[in-house]
């Protein structure tokens, strides 16, 4: 769920921008070149260790989280209307 972040000031004026979690981002500066050279490093140090995702694994996960989700809400649904 998004917080708006609130500034004080002249930027009051212009749209608070939003992130997520209870406290603000440490910097909202886009990352330097190093930052992705090294970001890239550790993916491809990673890969041969099976850490990432497959597509077919990602879209199994959410069929499964769908079904369940379906039913958490039956439950739910049911067990209100056992205490009307």
């Amino acid at each position: 769920m998004p917080f708006p972040v609130t500034t004080q000031g002249s930027q009051q004026a212009q749209q608070p921008q939003k992130h997520y979690g209870i406290t603000s981002p440490i910097s909202l500066a886009s990352p330097k070149e190093n930052d992705c050279i090294l970001t890239q490093k550790l993916i491809e140090t990673l890969k041969p260790f099976g850490v990432f995702e497959e597509e077919e694994e990602l879209q199994r996960r959410i069929l499964i989280l769908g079904k369940l989700n379906n039913l958490v809400k039956e439950w739910i649904r049911e067990i209100s209307e056992i205490k009307v």
